[in-house]
């Protein structure tokens, strides 16, 4: 599958499942916006950007959250500022899971998800996956 299809199918998920838990969802039109998804929630209208991961790895999934523009002439990395996204909306592939992360103050390159315990028990500055199934963000349950 090429990447424009991965990420079709992780937008997709990620609409359906706002969808399912009754949360209002608008897509921007065209092509180039910033957001892929505006969801209504927390009393507001919120700006998200899908990122799609196809594999794991030692129980961990590791989403890139940057667009690139490197296969054109010019072409660069772009990271996502705040000011462009209020939330990541991750879907991972393998595990057909969705991931809801608020945008952090820095813009990130990677975010890594841990859905098995790290096999020397560290639990400092893991993000493990019940904190960010997106039914568990927004305290709803379907």
């Amino acid at each position: 599958m090429n990447s424009k299809r991965i990420g079709n199918i992780g937008e997709a998920k990620v609409l359906a499942k706002f969808v399912e838990l009754g949360i209002p969802v608008y897509i921007p039109f065209g092509d180039n916006e910033r957001a892929d998804l505006i969801a209504e929630f927390n009393g507001s209208l919120n700006k998200i950007q899908v990122k799609t991961a196809t594999g794991t790895n030692n129980g961990v999934i590791e989403f890139h959250l940057t667009s690139s523009t490197e296969h054109r002439k010019n072409g660069a990395i772009h990271k996502y500022s705040k000011d462009e996204v209020d939330y990541f909306a991750l879907y991972s592939l393998e595990r057909d899971m969705v991931y809801l992360v608020p945008a952090p103050e820095e813009p990130m390159s990677v975010i890594c998800i841990r859905f098995e315990p790290s096999k020397n028990g560290q639990k400092n500055g893991i993000h493990m996956e019940d904190d960010f199934l997106l039914e568990n963000i927004l305290g709803t349950k379907n």
